[in-house]
């Protein structure tokens, strides 16, 4: 099965389709699909929620009628379902418009700004300044749309605008043209009608005109299904004149000639505001495009009947004895001999004879120059100027309908449907991951692996909570354990707080240790200077007067004063302090003196 892609333009008269196969990096369409509201199964919008519109309900018995599911989608939404704004900035910083903006729409918007979901783009202007173009919409019909495709398996790729979506095949397939000078795209369709202002290749206004042509074709029309190739022959052979026979839809036909007529009024009057001058340029899209053209200075309704009827018709297998007395009256005398003759075997032989009737009946050339903005109120108003002014309409023939199967603006894109699948920045939304489709599409699967998985964690915290619940008890009955052990080594403890019995036993151990090794130490002490003392000491006899005053030991050199009896004495006293090991062999000097109490002496050691 191919890679399916669906297209959908939602309106309250019709919802029309395009299904779409790609291969590799090629779309090729495989199915278009018209479905017409019916009168009497029209829904209100009470029966679907306050503020939601009727399509809604109607596109999901599309949906379902069709069995579109499981693969992208993309929606194309009327323009009047959008908001457009154009805000400009004294600055560039994007991240500075991106926080001021949500302040700036709320003063633009009678709503409130919550209710509403917007996508923006960014553009900078000269002298650092910069517009933020804004497309908003309700966030119900998002909703809606997203409820519907995701009961559905549908991936929602884009949701565009029309008027937007126009724009951007303009830009997307002519991206070589020069649209410096200012650029607008009309279009009047069976569903809407605008204008988009396109200059330096951005879009710089969408102007909507409301109008009672959806009503009327509802009300008259598209309720029987009727075919556009056969609604377009039978309205464009309905002669102007008011003379001629009335059919059954002549009142219609008269209606929509009159809404036509009052849009291009106000197509005209818009582009007179817009300053229109002779270096900008005008392309008509839209199933009644061709039924106007631009002279240079207004939009008109052409006169009715259209002379190259006939050759839409043959060219459309419309068999409409009107059309053939439309062709007797037009062309008298080549009727007979082209009813005799047959038909023209080639499309170049088609082309040729529909270029000779178009030229003998209407001068019709693309983009003809006129004089910069010199409009006055007699040229606006004048209707001869249809036939003294030159048409600039490049699609001024309703022979460019065709291969038009589409009411709606899919017509004018259906050879570029792939540009909808490409994602923009001012998409209203979009949908990059099917995560949501992939749980829904495998429910069952998604469950088990869901039940397994929460079996095998809760094994895995019970198997962990069993453990702590054993090594707890474990811990618990080492430390009555070891609280009977320590009360054997600490009786006169009486705090059962095992880590004070611990704290204490480790001060105890602690003194313990500092004991012995203050013991040990003291017992390798080596007192040299005890030694010394005692050597010196047992110099002298007992019986000796001999008395110390001062000793000091420096690790230059050591000295002794006090007093002696005699000066024997004294000379036995320093001979004795040579023969001890730690002065022997070192330079003694002595110094003394007399004194009542016997012979003051001082003896002092270098080392």
């Amino acid at each position: 099965m191919g890679n399916f892609f669906y297209i959908i333009y939602v309106n309250s008269n019709f919802i029309e389709g395009i299904c779409l196969t790609k291969n590799s990096k090629n779309f090729k369409i495989t199915n278009d699909i018209i479905n017409f509201v019916k009168k009497n199964t029209e829904i209100k919008d009470n029966e679907i929620g306050t503020g939601v519109p009727s399509w809604i309900k109607t596109l999901e018995i599309f949906l379902d009628t069709q069995k579109w599911k499981d693969h992208p989608i993309a929606f194309i939404l009327p323009s009047e379902e959008i908001i457009f704004r154009k805000i400009n900035f004294p600055f560039q910083d994007k991240k500075k418009v991106e926080q001021a903006l949500p302040f700036e729409l709320k003063e633009e918007l009678i709503f409130k700004l919550s209710d509403s979901k917007y996508s923006t783009k960014v553009q900078p202007l000269p002298e650092q300044k910069s517009e933020a173009i804004v497309l908003l919409i309700e966030k119900e019909r998002l909703k809606q749309l997203q409820k519907i495709c995701f009961d559905r398996d549908l991936l929602i790729r884009n949701v565009d605008c029309s008027s937007y979506a126009l724009f951007r095949s303009k830009i997307l397939f002519n991206s070589s043209q020069n649209l410096l000078n200012d650029f607008y795209q009309v279009y009047l369709g069976s569903d809407e009608a605008f204008v988009n202002t396109i200059k330096n290749g951005s879009i710089k206004e969408i102007k909507i005109f409301p109008n009672r042509i959806p009503e009327i074709l509802q009300k008259n029309f598209l309720g029987e299904e009727r075919s556009l190739h056969s609604f377009i022959s039978e309205f464009v052979l309905d002669s102007d004149n008011n003379n001629t026979k009335k059919s059954k839809f002549s009142d219609a036909y008269l209606e929509l000639k009159e809404e036509i007529h009052w849009l291009c009024n106000q197509f005209t009057l818009h582009l007179k505001i817009k300053n229109f001058n002779s270096e900008s340029k005008i392309e008509t899209y839209g199933v009644f495009g061709p039924l106007i053209k631009w002279n240079g200075l207004l939009f008109n309704k052409r006169t009715f009947p259209l002379p190259e009827l006939s050759t839409f018709a043959e060219r459309c297998n419309i068999k409409s004895t009107k059309s053939d007395s439309f062709e007797k009256k037009l062309n008298p005398e080549t009727f007979n001999k082209n009813k005799l003759d047959n038909a023209p075997n080639t499309l170049q032989e088609l082309m040729e004879e529909a270029k000779q009737r178009e030229t003998s009946n209407e001068k019709t050339t693309i983009f003809s120059k006129v004089p910069k903005n010199n409009f006055s109120k007699d040229q606006f108003d004048d209707p001869n100027l249809e036939s003294s002014i030159e048409s600039v309409n490049p699609k001024d023939s309703i022979l460019s309908l065709i291969e038009r199967k589409h009411w709606s603006i899919l017509g004018d894109l259906r050879k570029k449907s792939e540009i909808f699948f490409q994602p923009h920045i001012l998409s209203l939304f979009h949908e990059s991951t099917p995560w949501r489709i992939f749980l829904k599409r495998n429910k069952v699967s998604v469950t088990i692996s869901g039940i397994i998985f929460i079996i095998i964690v809760s094994s895995f915290f019970l198997q962990k909570i069993t453990k702590y619940n054993l090594l707890k008890n474990e811990v618990y009955f080492s430390e009555i354990k070891a609280k009977s052990e320590l009360k054997k080594v600490l009786p006169e403890i009486s705090n059962t707080n095992i880590d004070e019995m611990l704290n204490q036993l480790r001060e105890k151990i602690n003194n313990r240790k500092y004991t012995i090794e203050s013991s040990k130490k003291f017992e390798k002490r080596e007192y040299k200077n005890l030694n010394l003392l005692k050597n010196i000491s047992i110099i002298l006899d007992k019986d000796a007067i001999f008395q110390v005053d001062s000793i000091e030991l420096t690790p230059d050199r050591f000295s002794i004063s006090g007093t002696i009896d005699s000066y024997e004495r004294l000379q036995i006293f320093k001979k004795r302090l040579e023969e001890i090991d730690y002065f022997f062999g070192k330079k003694i000097i002595e110094n003394n003196r007399k004194s009542p109490n016997g012979i003051i002496f001082r003896i002092l050691i270098e080392f």
